[in-house]
C-alpha cells in the first residue's frame, strides 16, 4: 500500500484502523517517505521527531497507548507546526528558522494527543 496510504485523508486513514486493514506504523512510516519526499521542494519543517513518531506508532499497534481508547483518530499521524504550537519536550523555534530555543511548554492541540502523534 505504501504511497497509497499518505494519500488518504485523516478519516479513511482511521476506518483502515479500525477495521485492522494498516497499523499506526504502517500509517506512519508512509507519512514519514511522503515528508521525506517532498521535504527537499517544500522544506516545510525545520526539524523532524521520526523516531518518536515510529516508538509512539508501535505502542498504538500494542495498543499500549493510555488514554486513546476508540479515539476517533487513533494511530493517524499528524503534523504539528512549531511556529505557534509548542510541544512538551520538543524544540520551539519561536518562529526563528534556527536553533531550536529549548523544549516548549505543551499546548491544548498537543498534550496529549492519540498515538501515533506529530513526526
Amino acid at each position: 500500500m505504501g504511497d497509497d496510504l499518505a494519500e488518504l485523508d485523516a478519516t479513511a486513514q482511521a476506518e483502515l484502523v479500525r477495521r485492522g486493514d494498516a497499523s499506526p506504523t504502517e500509517l506512519t512510516q508512509a507519512a514519514i517517505a511522503r515528508i521525506e519526499a517532498l521535504q527537499p521542494t517544500l522544506n516545510a519543517l525545520t526539524t523532524n521527531r521520526f523516531e518518536r513518531a515510529l516508538d509512539e506508532a508501535a505502542r498504538a499497534d500494542r495498543g499500549a497507548t493510555p488514554g486513546t481508547g476508540d479515539a476517533p483518530f487513533r494511530g493517524v499521524p499528524f503534523l504539528v507546526k512549531d511556529l505557534a504550537i509548542p510541544m512538551a519536550g520538543e524544540p520551539a523555534h519561536d518562529r526563528q528558522p534556527l536553533p531550536p530555543i529549548g523544549p516548549g511548554a505543551p499546548a491544548p492541540a498537543t498534550a496529549p494527543s492519540p498515538a501515533p502523534g506529530p513526526l
